[in-house]
């Protein structure tokens, strides 16, 4: 099994059965198509993506808040993997996890600005800004060559899941674990 340190950025590694144990510092993406390896990513509201390709045998788990989509990360990983696990974009299936909703995810003028080329993914209400981060997330993917019908968005939130950690919600600092191997 192998962690990240998960620091909203946009470091994605390539891990192999060397790094088992291990917690990659300053990384919010692994990639592999070692099937001895297990990658791990801890969330409250963020978005735990999984990308797989079958055909190579290649997979990788992304650690994404504002910040990472913000910085690429989701281009930096199918990159990664393009070069280095020679995948093809049209053949990932990508999984988005439960993460907090748009109706919950209230940010900034800052923040919200950064996100003008998907304004599907904006909402304005009641002099709120609101973000859609899986959305954006969706328009990244798709723009970066992945098919529509090979993404799957969980509906779960985690913001209105009780049994779910919620950042937002309370402040914890519990985590939903989700491992990923192939």
């Amino acid at each position: 099994m192998i962690g990240m340190q998960q620091i909203h950025g946009s470091y994605v590694v390539r891990v192999s059965q060397k790094d088992d144990g291990k917690i990659i510092e300053n990384c919010d993406g692994l990639i592999s198509n070692d099937p001895k390896v297990t990658l791990l990513v801890r969330v409250a509201d963020c978005l735990p993506i999984s990308l797989v390709d079958k055909k190579t045998h290649s997979f990788g788990l992304i650690h994404a808040g504002w910040r990472g989509l913000d910085k690429g990360i989701i281009k930096k990983a199918i990159d990664l993997m393009q070069k280095e696990l020679r995948i093809k974009n049209s053949d990932l299936k990508i999984s988005i996890g439960p993460h907090i909703c748009q109706k919950h995810y209230e940010v900034g003028r800052d923040v919200f600005s950064k996100f003008t080329k998907y304004p599907e993914a904006l909402l304005q209400k009641n002099n709120k800004l609101f973000l859609d981060l899986a959305k954006i997330a969706e328009l990244q993917l798709i723009n970066n060559g992945v098919k529509k019908e090979n993404i799957k968005i969980s509906k779960t939130c985690t913001f209105e899941g009780p049994s779910l950690p919620s950042f937002r919600r309370s402040k914890t600092s519990e985590r939903i674990l989700v491992k990923l191997n192939i």
